[in-house]
């Protein structure tokens, strides 16, 4: 049988609108060896705490294909919320929405989530990444955030692409000497 943990935050993973730093993940101890998506951040967690647990940013290829099918099925009940006007209803979807963007941001660039790293010190990224993800955290129920994050995702996935091409090519590239 496999037991709970509490695993505590790490001030690199408090955001306002995700948690607290008294807030701790709470995660059945067996979630630490396989991919889940929920909940957001606890490799993240783990890792800053000091715990064996997946990486997946080490493991890109593999982990971020799943975070990328979760933000389809994330677009699809944004956009009926959204499509309904419903911004209320589209709130906590917007947040995990946002938190598996931010996960596809860090681990294409082989990091974990850190709240506290400075974006422009990323190498792959969307432009002007700064400003439009603080337009998207200031106000995450509109719809123009929604939009936004979805452009941001888009072009993110492109870089992914891009990214893991040009890796695979210098894998495959015979050495020089």
């Amino acid at each position: 049988m496999n037991s709970q943990l509490i695993i505590p935050l790490s001030a690199k993973l408090c955001h306002p609108i995700f948690n607290k730093p008294e807030d701790g993940i709470t995660a059945d101890e067996s979630m630490l060896k396989t991919q889940y998506i929920h909940p957001l951040f606890l490799y993240e967690a783990a890792y800053y705490a000091g715990m064996e647990a997946l990486k997946p940013w080490e493991k890109k290829e593999k982990c971020i294909r799943v975070l990328l099918e979760e933000w389809k099925e994330h677009k699809r009940l944004l956009d009926e919320h959204f499509g309904n006007r419903n911004q209320k209803a589209a709130e906590d979807p917007m947040k995990t929405a946002i938190g598996l963007f931010l996960q596809l941001l860090f681990w294409t660039n082989g990091k974990p989530v850190d709240f506290q790293e400075e974006l422009g010190d990323l190498k792959i990224k969307p432009v002007n990444l700064k400003e439009r993800l603080n337009f998207i955290l200031k106000s995450p129920a509109l719809y123009h955030a929604y939009i936004q994050l979805s452009v941001l995702v888009a072009e993110m996935e492109k870089h992914y692409i891009k990214h893991i091409t040009l890796e695979n090519i210098k894998k495959k590239a015979p050495e020089k000497k």
